[in-house]
């Protein structure tokens, strides 16, 4: 490196860590929430949260399934667990809905069919009335009585129709205080966090869904880091969360961890927006594409980490990775409060502590690999995410101490052309 590209790079190194000091608290360097966790995968929010521990965060509380948070508590007793909903009550919300429209449908068929048969009397008693026949007139009189018939029973039909959709509004109305309440319970807790990780064994539930997409909207209007994995970036995929998905591109407090198969969805659900005339915010938001070699980009910039991780890919891997993202996330809100005490703050001081983000990812993205290489060295093929997990804090600890992971000087002076006044 030449001397402008230390200088960045010391000015980068410099504001990864929040300083350990006598004066401290619980609290002081992190609190972060991990909002995932389903009756079917209870251990990859605690891989997140676990290893956000690991790296030097304070408190760590994980919002889960009631069905989930047992199982999480056993785990770890460093964990604040809540269950914020039962997956049961939630199913048979959504099977008695089903039920509902079933039966609605079944009902609309129906009497779609009298119609038409009623429809098709009328035509035959006009065309009868032309003849003056006495038995054509007994004809026409008992199908004037089936008619009338027919018409109660479709007066019938259509209350048990009216019936059936007031029982489906009140449906709706008690999945929406549900969703609320999870929302309620988790948003109630931002004025404490510094970071805020969805996704880990979310699950795909669609009123799980409804929840996550309304606390990631609180979290913007918050201004609060997020951190968005695994089922959270599912949900992004889906047609009817692709306009989140375009305001979360924009919004720069927001770290994105696809794999390859996650970012082709993205990528297509972004595409499929701008075919459909929708605006899509320029990208503001870091994501940081999980691989071989991870490759975090912002905008038109790219950052590669080339740190050789281990040759054993366990499953938990890109949680720990999530959770370690997040740590650092909290820690740059924390520096980035220390740094700007009274809020004011200029156009060239945001940018800095964006790229510092960018920075930042990276240096989350190198550190995992780096556990991964030592964890893989000692246990080989009985590596899990776990073991991963457990070499974070040595790591972070040798990287406080003196960061010397492999940065190439273009991706230095990358950040320096974004950052062109990093020294002040």
């Amino acid at each position: 490196m030449n001397s402008n590209q230390q200088q960045q790079w010391n000015s980068f190194t410099n504001n990864l860590f929040p300083p350990l000091t006598p004066s401290s608290h619980k609290g002081s360097h992190g609190r972060i929430a991990i909002f995932g966790g389903s009756e079917k995968y209870a251990g990859a929010p605690y891989y997140a949260a676990q290893s956000a521990l690991h790296a030097g965060i304070d408190l760590a509380t994980v919002f889960c399934a009631k069905e989930a948070s047992v199982p999480i508590k056993c785990y770890s007793p460093e964990l604040m667990v809540q269950g914020v909903y039962s997956v049961e009550e939630l199913d048979t919300l959504l099977d008695q809905e089903r039920g509902l429209l079933e039966a609605l449908e079944q009902c609309k068929q129906s009497n779609d069919l009298m119609t038409n048969e009623m429809n098709e009397m009328d035509m035959l008693q006009t065309m009868e009335k032309l003849e003056h026949s006495k038995e054509k007139q007994n004809i026409l009189i008992q199908s004037e009585l089936k008619k009338d018939d027919q018409m109660e029973l479709l007066v019938e039909r259509l209350e048990k129709m009216k019936h059936l959709e007031e029982e489906l509004q009140i449906l709706r109305k008690r999945q929406q205080v549900s969703v609320a309440s999870i929302v309620h319970t988790i948003t109630s807790t931002f004025p404490t966090l510094h970071a805020l990780c969805i996704g880990p064994g979310l699950g795909r539930h669609p009123l799980v869904f409804s929840a996550a997409e309304k606390v990631i909207r609180k979290a913007i209007e918050s201004n609060l880091t997020l951190v968005l994995d695994a089922d959270a970036l599912f949900m992004l995929s889906l047609k009817e969360y692709r306009s989140l998905l375009g305001e979360i591109r924009g919004y720069d407090r927001c770290v994105m961890t696809p794999n390859l198969m996650e970012t082709r969805r993205l990528d297509e659900a972004t595409s499929k927006e701008m075919e459909a005339g929708e605006s899509v915010a320029e990208y503001g938001n870091i994501v940081v594409q999980k691989g071989h070699t991870d490759t975090i980009t912002h905008g038109c910039h790219t950052m590669q980490c080339k740190e050789e991780g281990g040759l054993k890919r366990s499953g938990g891997i890109g949680d720990v990775l999530a959770g370690t993202i997040t740590a650092f996330m909290a820690w740059n809100a924390i520096l980035e409060k220390d740094n700007t005490p009274n809020g004011n703050i200029d156009g060239k001081a945001v940018n800095r502590q964006h790229i510092q983000r960018v920075f930042a990812s990276w240096a989350a993205c190198c550190a995992v690999k780096r556990g991964t290489r030592i964890a893989f060295q000692k246990q080989r093929r009985a590596m899990s995410a776990l073991d991963v997990s457990g070499e974070i804090g040595e790591v972070l600890g040798s990287m406080e101490g003196g960061l010397e992971l492999e940065l190439c000087s273009d991706q230095v002076q990358t950040l320096a052309n974004d950052m062109p006044d990093a020294s002040t």
